[in-house]
Protein backbone atom coordinates (compact mmCIF):
# COMPACT_ATOMS: atom_id res chain seq x y z
CA UNK A 1 0.00 0.00 0.00
CA UNK A 2 1.51 3.36 -1.18
CA UNK A 3 1.91 6.37 1.32
CA UNK A 4 -1.17 8.15 -0.05
CA UNK A 5 -3.60 5.39 0.39
CA UNK A 6 -2.33 4.47 4.00
CA UNK A 7 -2.79 8.23 5.18
CA UNK A 8 -6.56 8.06 3.58
CA UNK A 9 -7.30 4.91 4.89
CA UNK A 10 -5.73 5.35 8.75
CA UNK A 11 -5.23 8.93 9.44
CA UNK A 12 -7.85 10.49 7.30
CA UNK A 13 -10.96 8.91 9.24
CA UNK A 14 -9.16 10.28 12.37
CA UNK A 15 -7.78 13.68 11.75
CA UNK A 16 -11.69 13.89 10.34
CA UNK A 17 -13.28 12.89 13.49
CA UNK A 18 -10.77 15.37 15.66
CA UNK A 19 -11.94 18.03 13.17
CA UNK A 20 -15.78 17.54 13.97
CA UNK A 21 -14.53 17.91 17.55
CA UNK A 22 -12.73 20.65 17.35
CA UNK A 23 -15.68 21.88 15.45
CA UNK A 24 -18.58 21.40 17.52
CA UNK A 25 -16.24 23.25 20.61
CA UNK A 26 -15.70 26.35 18.65
CA UNK A 27 -19.40 26.61 18.53
CA UNK A 28 -19.88 29.78 20.90
CA UNK A 29 -22.32 29.65 23.61
CA UNK A 30 -23.62 25.86 22.57
CA UNK A 31 -26.25 24.19 24.41
CA UNK A 32 -28.35 21.46 24.00
CA UNK A 33 -31.21 21.89 26.81
CA UNK A 34 -32.07 24.95 29.22
CA UNK A 35 -31.93 22.66 32.18
CA UNK A 36 -28.20 22.03 33.58
CA UNK A 37 -28.87 18.46 34.72
CA UNK A 38 -30.29 17.52 30.91
CA UNK A 39 -27.54 19.88 29.64
CA UNK A 40 -24.40 18.06 31.24
CA UNK A 41 -26.27 13.85 30.62
CA UNK A 42 -26.36 15.16 26.64
CA UNK A 43 -22.80 17.36 26.98
CA UNK A 44 -21.44 14.20 29.01
CA UNK A 45 -22.75 11.67 26.45
CA UNK A 46 -22.07 13.13 23.50
CA UNK A 47 -18.39 13.65 24.56
CA UNK A 48 -18.13 9.63 25.71
CA UNK A 49 -19.31 8.65 21.83
CA UNK A 50 -16.52 11.45 20.29
CA UNK A 51 -13.70 9.93 22.69
CA UNK A 52 -14.59 6.25 22.01
CA UNK A 53 -14.47 6.75 18.55
CA UNK A 54 -11.52 9.03 18.67
CA UNK A 55 -9.82 6.72 20.60
CA UNK A 56 -11.09 3.62 18.35
CA UNK A 57 -9.54 5.44 15.20
CA UNK A 58 -6.23 6.32 17.22
CA UNK A 59 -6.16 2.50 17.63
CA UNK A 60 -6.47 1.63 14.15
CA UNK A 61 -3.55 4.04 13.24
CA UNK A 62 -0.99 2.18 15.46
CA UNK A 63 -2.32 -1.24 15.73
CA UNK A 64 -3.56 -2.08 12.70
CA UNK A 65 -1.88 0.56 10.36
CA UNK A 66 1.56 0.36 11.34
CA UNK A 67 1.35 -2.69 12.90
CA UNK A 68 2.76 -2.33 16.12
CA UNK A 69 2.84 -4.23 19.26
CA UNK A 70 -0.02 -4.31 21.90
CA UNK A 71 2.10 -2.67 24.52
CA UNK A 72 2.97 0.34 22.64
CA UNK A 73 -0.15 0.76 20.27
CA UNK A 74 -2.17 0.94 23.69
CA UNK A 75 0.61 3.93 25.52
CA UNK A 76 0.73 5.53 22.24
CA UNK A 77 -3.01 5.50 21.97
CA UNK A 78 -3.68 6.64 25.51
CA UNK A 79 -1.05 9.82 24.77
CA UNK A 80 -2.64 11.13 21.88
CA UNK A 81 -6.13 10.72 22.39
CA UNK A 82 -5.61 11.92 26.21
CA UNK A 83 -3.52 14.72 25.11
CA UNK A 84 -6.31 15.70 22.42
CA UNK A 85 -9.07 15.91 25.36
CA UNK A 86 -7.10 18.22 27.53
CA UNK A 87 -6.40 20.48 24.61
CA UNK A 88 -10.19 20.48 23.32
CA UNK A 89 -10.85 22.12 27.73
CA UNK A 90 -8.03 24.27 26.62
CA UNK A 91 -9.60 25.51 23.29
CA UNK A 92 -13.13 25.88 25.08
CA UNK A 93 -11.75 28.61 27.42
CA UNK A 94 -10.94 30.59 24.37
CA UNK A 95 -14.36 30.55 22.99
CA UNK A 96 -17.59 32.91 24.05
CA UNK A 97 -19.88 31.62 26.54
CA UNK A 98 -17.90 28.30 26.75
CA UNK A 99 -15.74 26.98 29.43
CA UNK A 100 -13.07 24.82 29.81
CA UNK A 101 -12.42 22.15 33.22
CA UNK A 102 -10.25 19.61 34.51
CA UNK A 103 -12.99 17.71 35.84
CA UNK A 104 -14.11 17.66 31.79
CA UNK A 105 -10.83 16.95 30.86
CA UNK A 106 -10.63 13.73 32.95
CA UNK A 107 -14.08 12.79 31.72
CA UNK A 108 -12.77 12.65 28.64
CA UNK A 109 -9.40 10.88 29.58
CA UNK A 110 -11.43 8.14 31.35
CA UNK A 111 -13.29 7.87 28.47
CA UNK A 112 -10.11 7.01 26.59
CA UNK A 113 -8.88 4.32 28.82
CA UNK A 114 -12.70 2.52 28.86
CA UNK A 115 -12.65 2.52 25.09
CA UNK A 116 -9.01 1.19 24.96
CA UNK A 117 -10.01 -1.59 27.94
CA UNK A 118 -12.88 -3.19 25.24
CA UNK A 119 -10.04 -2.64 22.64
CA UNK A 120 -7.46 -4.67 24.94
CA UNK A 121 -10.46 -7.27 25.23
CA UNK A 122 -10.88 -7.07 21.73
CA UNK A 123 -7.80 -8.13 20.53
CA UNK A 124 -7.01 -10.60 23.39
CA UNK A 125 -10.03 -12.32 22.64
CA UNK A 126 -11.08 -12.85 26.46
CA UNK A 127 -11.33 -10.70 29.37
CA UNK A 128 -8.36 -10.69 31.92
CA UNK A 129 -8.35 -9.59 35.30
CA UNK A 130 -6.14 -6.42 34.43
CA UNK A 131 -8.46 -5.52 32.00
CA UNK A 132 -11.25 -6.43 34.06
CA UNK A 133 -9.93 -3.91 36.97
CA UNK A 134 -8.80 -1.15 34.10
CA UNK A 135 -12.79 -1.28 32.31
CA UNK A 136 -14.29 -1.13 36.47
CA UNK A 137 -12.28 1.32 37.43
CA UNK A 138 -12.42 3.65 34.25
CA UNK A 139 -16.52 3.09 34.56
CA UNK A 140 -16.93 4.16 38.25
CA UNK A 141 -14.71 7.13 37.56
CA UNK A 142 -16.85 8.11 34.74
CA UNK A 143 -20.22 7.21 36.63
CA UNK A 144 -18.24 9.32 39.71
CA UNK A 145 -17.61 12.40 37.59
CA UNK A 146 -20.87 12.63 35.91
CA UNK A 147 -22.39 12.26 39.47
CA UNK A 148 -20.61 15.09 40.68
CA UNK A 149 -21.25 17.33 36.98
CA UNK A 150 -24.86 16.61 37.56
CA UNK A 151 -25.11 17.66 41.36
CA UNK A 152 -23.00 20.51 40.72
CA UNK A 153 -25.18 21.88 38.11
CA UNK A 154 -28.40 20.72 39.71
CA UNK A 155 -27.16 22.96 42.67
CA UNK A 156 -27.71 26.19 40.53
CA UNK A 157 -31.10 24.74 39.54
CA UNK A 158 -33.15 24.70 43.13
CA UNK A 159 -35.12 27.24 41.88
CA UNK A 160 -34.51 28.39 37.97
CA UNK A 161 -35.48 31.40 36.57
CA UNK A 162 -38.57 31.77 34.59
CA UNK A 163 -38.33 32.80 31.47
CA UNK A 164 -41.05 34.10 29.64
CA UNK A 165 -42.06 34.03 26.41
CA UNK A 166 -43.48 37.32 24.09
CA UNK A 167 -47.42 35.77 24.19
CA UNK A 168 -47.29 36.02 28.01
CA UNK A 169 -46.74 39.88 27.74
CA UNK A 170 -50.13 40.84 27.59
CA UNK A 171 -50.41 38.63 31.28
CA UNK A 172 -47.89 40.92 32.93
CA UNK A 173 -49.43 43.91 31.49
CA UNK A 174 -52.62 43.12 33.31
CA UNK A 175 -50.61 42.18 36.56
CA UNK A 176 -49.19 45.73 36.98
CA UNK A 177 -52.92 46.84 36.25
CA UNK A 178 -54.03 45.07 38.96
CA UNK A 179 -51.43 45.69 41.45
CA UNK A 180 -51.66 49.10 40.84
CA UNK A 181 -55.48 49.65 41.20
CA UNK A 182 -55.48 47.33 44.44
CA UNK A 183 -52.66 50.27 45.86
CA UNK A 184 -49.68 47.79 46.00
CA UNK A 185 -47.63 49.95 43.82
CA UNK A 186 -45.03 52.09 46.41
CA UNK A 187 -44.70 55.32 47.76
CA UNK A 188 -41.97 56.67 49.67
CA UNK A 189 -41.00 59.79 50.27
CA UNK A 190 -40.54 63.09 48.08
CA UNK A 191 -37.47 63.99 46.06
CA UNK A 192 -36.56 67.22 44.67
CA UNK A 193 -36.18 65.65 41.39
CA UNK A 194 -39.77 63.44 41.39
CA UNK A 195 -42.24 65.67 41.73
CA UNK A 196 -44.77 64.67 44.44
CA UNK A 197 -47.66 64.53 41.99
CA UNK A 198 -46.51 63.04 39.30
CA UNK A 199 -43.80 60.56 40.43
CA UNK A 200 -42.37 58.68 43.42
CA UNK A 201 -39.00 57.68 44.58
CA UNK A 202 -38.55 53.97 45.81
CA UNK A 203 -35.76 53.66 48.09
CA UNK A 204 -36.48 49.57 49.13
CA UNK A 205 -38.55 47.15 49.10
CA UNK A 206 -38.86 46.93 52.93
CA UNK A 207 -39.51 50.23 54.29
CA UNK A 208 -42.08 51.03 52.00
CA UNK A 209 -45.94 52.72 51.72
CA UNK A 210 -49.45 51.85 49.76
CA UNK A 211 -49.54 54.78 46.98
CA UNK A 212 -53.05 54.97 44.30
CA UNK A 213 -52.13 56.24 41.03
CA UNK A 214 -55.51 55.83 39.74
CA UNK A 215 -54.67 52.64 37.54
CA UNK A 216 -51.91 54.45 35.72
CA UNK A 217 -48.30 54.84 35.84
CA UNK A 218 -46.90 57.64 37.32
CA UNK A 219 -44.87 60.26 34.47
CA UNK A 220 -41.41 59.91 36.56
CA UNK A 221 -40.35 57.11 38.87
CA UNK A 222 -36.99 56.49 40.42
CA UNK A 223 -35.62 53.85 42.54
CA UNK A 224 -33.02 54.56 44.95
CA UNK A 225 -30.47 51.58 43.99
CA UNK A 226 -26.96 52.04 45.04
CA UNK A 227 -24.60 52.45 42.62
CA UNK A 228 -21.51 50.63 41.79
CA UNK A 229 -18.55 50.97 38.76
CA UNK A 230 -17.39 47.73 37.57
CA UNK A 231 -14.00 49.61 37.98
CA UNK A 232 -14.41 50.81 41.12
CA UNK A 233 -11.10 52.19 41.49
CA UNK A 234 -10.53 52.83 37.75
CA UNK A 235 -8.43 49.75 37.64
CA UNK A 236 -9.48 48.79 33.96
CA UNK A 237 -7.66 45.52 33.59
CA UNK A 238 -9.00 42.17 32.11
CA UNK A 239 -11.29 41.68 35.33
CA UNK A 240 -12.94 44.95 35.39
CA UNK A 241 -13.25 44.99 31.68
CA UNK A 242 -15.85 42.23 31.73
CA UNK A 243 -17.38 42.64 35.12
CA UNK A 244 -20.42 44.69 34.08
CA UNK A 245 -22.93 41.69 34.82
CA UNK A 246 -21.47 41.42 38.22
CA UNK A 247 -21.56 44.78 39.24
CA UNK A 248 -25.24 44.58 37.78
CA UNK A 249 -26.00 41.88 40.08
CA UNK A 250 -23.95 43.87 43.06
CA UNK A 251 -26.20 46.77 43.04
CA UNK A 252 -29.28 44.92 42.61
CA UNK A 253 -28.69 42.64 45.71
CA UNK A 254 -27.35 45.42 47.56
CA UNK A 255 -30.73 47.46 47.00
CA UNK A 256 -32.46 44.08 47.77
CA UNK A 257 -30.49 43.95 51.58
CA UNK A 258 -31.03 47.88 51.86
CA UNK A 259 -27.21 47.85 52.50
CA UNK A 260 -24.69 50.57 51.76
CA UNK A 261 -22.82 49.91 48.77
CA UNK A 262 -18.66 51.90 48.66
CA UNK A 263 -16.02 51.49 46.26
CA UNK A 264 -14.16 49.24 48.81
CA UNK A 265 -16.86 46.86 49.26
CA UNK A 266 -18.17 46.98 45.26
CA UNK A 267 -14.47 45.45 44.74
CA UNK A 268 -14.54 42.81 47.26
CA UNK A 269 -17.69 41.66 45.73
CA UNK A 270 -16.51 42.02 41.87
CA UNK A 271 -13.70 39.49 42.99
CA UNK A 272 -15.26 37.01 44.86
CA UNK A 273 -17.88 36.77 42.29
CA UNK A 274 -14.83 36.47 39.46
CA UNK A 275 -13.64 33.84 41.76
CA UNK A 276 -16.23 32.13 42.34
CA UNK A 277 -17.36 31.56 38.32
CA UNK A 278 -13.80 30.57 37.64
CA UNK A 279 -14.49 27.97 40.39
CA UNK A 280 -18.09 26.85 39.38
CA UNK A 281 -18.48 27.80 35.43
CA UNK A 282 -14.69 27.51 34.38
CA UNK A 283 -14.86 31.81 33.50
CA UNK A 284 -16.62 34.61 33.84
CA UNK A 285 -16.59 36.57 30.33
CA UNK A 286 -19.77 37.59 28.65
CA UNK A 287 -22.87 35.92 30.06
CA UNK A 288 -25.93 36.04 28.60
CA UNK A 289 -28.98 36.84 30.58
CA UNK A 290 -30.00 32.85 31.76
CA UNK A 291 -26.02 32.88 32.88
CA UNK A 292 -26.29 35.47 35.00
CA UNK A 293 -29.38 35.25 36.44
CA UNK A 294 -28.37 31.88 37.36
CA UNK A 295 -25.10 33.57 38.72
CA UNK A 296 -27.42 35.94 40.83
CA UNK A 297 -28.96 32.59 42.21
CA UNK A 298 -26.26 30.38 42.81
CA UNK A 299 -24.07 33.21 44.37
CA UNK A 300 -26.75 35.63 46.43
CA UNK A 301 -29.67 33.34 46.79
CA UNK A 302 -31.61 35.85 44.18
CA UNK A 303 -33.84 32.85 43.37
CA UNK A 304 -36.92 34.69 41.81
CA UNK A 305 -35.03 36.94 39.56
CA UNK A 306 -36.92 36.57 35.52
CA UNK A 307 -35.85 36.79 32.08
CA UNK A 308 -38.15 38.49 30.38
CA UNK A 309 -38.03 38.20 26.50
CA UNK A 310 -39.27 40.34 23.57
CA UNK A 311 -41.27 43.21 25.50
CA UNK A 312 -42.29 46.73 24.38
CA UNK A 313 -40.66 49.73 25.41
CA UNK A 314 -43.86 50.51 27.67
CA UNK A 315 -42.84 47.45 29.32
CA UNK A 316 -39.98 48.68 30.71
CA UNK A 317 -41.69 51.61 32.44
CA UNK A 318 -44.65 48.96 33.45
CA UNK A 319 -41.79 46.82 35.51
CA UNK A 320 -40.07 49.78 36.85
CA UNK A 321 -43.32 51.86 37.95
CA UNK A 322 -43.81 48.39 39.82
CA UNK A 323 -40.65 48.97 41.98
CA UNK A 324 -38.84 46.82 39.97
CA UNK A 325 -35.13 47.97 39.13
CA UNK A 326 -33.91 45.98 35.59
CA UNK A 327 -31.04 44.66 34.19
CA UNK A 328 -30.59 44.60 30.76
CA UNK A 329 -27.57 43.08 28.05
CA UNK A 330 -27.16 45.21 25.51
CA UNK A 331 -24.79 46.09 22.09
CA UNK A 332 -22.57 48.53 24.40
CA UNK A 333 -21.15 50.88 21.35
CA UNK A 334 -24.59 51.46 20.24
CA UNK A 335 -25.58 53.09 23.44
CA UNK A 336 -23.20 56.04 22.50
CA UNK A 337 -22.09 57.03 26.33
CA UNK A 338 -19.27 59.92 25.70
CA UNK A 339 -17.60 59.08 28.79
CA UNK A 340 -16.95 55.09 28.20
CA UNK A 341 -13.51 54.75 26.80
CA UNK A 342 -13.58 54.71 23.18
CA UNK A 343 -14.80 52.83 21.14
CA UNK A 344 -16.79 51.32 24.19
CA UNK A 345 -17.81 48.06 25.43
CA UNK A 346 -19.24 45.42 22.44
CA UNK A 347 -21.33 44.00 25.18
CA UNK A 348 -22.24 45.33 27.97
CA UNK A 349 -25.10 45.32 30.96
CA UNK A 350 -26.49 48.11 32.91
CA UNK A 351 -29.35 48.44 35.62
CA UNK A 352 -32.51 50.69 34.76
CA UNK A 353 -33.29 52.28 37.99
CA UNK A 354 -36.60 54.72 36.65
CA UNK A 355 -38.07 57.25 34.09
CA UNK A 356 -38.23 60.65 33.66
CA UNK A 357 -41.03 61.18 30.96
CA UNK A 358 -39.21 59.66 27.66
CA UNK A 359 -35.71 59.33 29.28
CA UNK A 360 -34.50 56.00 30.93
CA UNK A 361 -32.23 56.70 34.19
CA UNK A 362 -29.99 53.96 34.93
CA UNK A 363 -27.02 52.84 37.11
CA UNK A 364 -24.50 52.23 34.54
CA UNK A 365 -21.65 50.59 35.65
CA UNK A 366 -19.14 51.20 32.52
CA UNK A 367 -18.32 54.79 33.93
CA UNK A 368 -17.80 56.48 37.05
CA UNK A 369 -20.57 58.47 36.25
CA UNK A 370 -22.95 56.32 35.11
CA UNK A 371 -24.49 56.84 38.79
CA UNK A 372 -28.21 58.27 37.33
CA UNK A 373 -27.42 58.27 33.92
CA UNK A 374 -30.08 59.07 31.60
CA UNK A 375 -30.67 57.58 27.97
CA UNK A 376 -33.99 58.10 25.48
CA UNK A 377 -36.21 55.84 25.87
CA UNK A 378 -35.77 54.80 22.06
CA UNK A 379 -32.40 54.83 21.85
CA UNK A 380 -32.04 52.38 24.93
CA UNK A 381 -34.45 50.04 23.44
CA UNK A 382 -33.07 49.50 20.34
CA UNK A 383 -29.71 48.44 22.11
CA UNK A 384 -31.17 45.94 24.61
CA UNK A 385 -29.69 42.10 22.56
CA UNK A 386 -28.88 39.24 24.54
CA UNK A 387 -25.37 37.67 24.27
CA UNK A 388 -25.71 35.82 21.20
CA UNK A 389 -22.81 33.69 21.75
CA UNK A 390 -20.15 35.72 19.67
CA UNK A 391 -18.49 38.90 20.21
CA UNK A 392 -18.89 39.01 16.26
CA UNK A 393 -23.07 39.01 16.35
CA UNK A 394 -23.69 41.72 18.84
CA UNK A 395 -26.88 43.49 17.78
CA UNK A 396 -28.71 40.36 16.59
CA UNK A 397 -29.04 38.87 20.27
CA UNK A 398 -33.31 38.90 21.50
CA UNK A 399 -34.30 41.12 23.52
CA UNK A 400 -34.17 40.29 27.10
CA UNK A 401 -33.98 41.69 30.65
CA UNK A 402 -33.82 40.68 34.13
CA UNK A 403 -36.40 41.61 36.51
CA UNK A 404 -37.30 40.35 40.49
CA UNK A 405 -40.51 37.97 40.22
Amino acid sequence: MNKFKFFIKFYFPALVWAAVIFYFSDIPGLRYSKSATEEIILRKGAHFVEFFLLTFLFWRIFWKGHKIKFQKAYWLTLFFAGLYGFSDEFHQTLISGRTGKIVDAFFDFFSVVFCLGIMSAYVKKLFSWKNFLVLLLSALILISLGIKMIVDGASGEKKPAVFILKNEINKIKDDFKDRILNGEAKKIESSEEVDKQEGVILKNQNNVEKRDVSGNIPKKFLIDVPFASQAPFKNWDEIHEEACEEASIIMLKYYLEDEELSPEIAEKEIQDLVEFQIKKYGGYKDTDAEQTARLAQDFYGIDNLEVVYDFTREDLKRYLAGGKPIIIPAAGRMLGNPYYTSPGPIYHNLVLIGYNGDMIITNDPGTKRGENYQYSLDALYNTIHDFPGSLDNMGQGRKAMLVIE
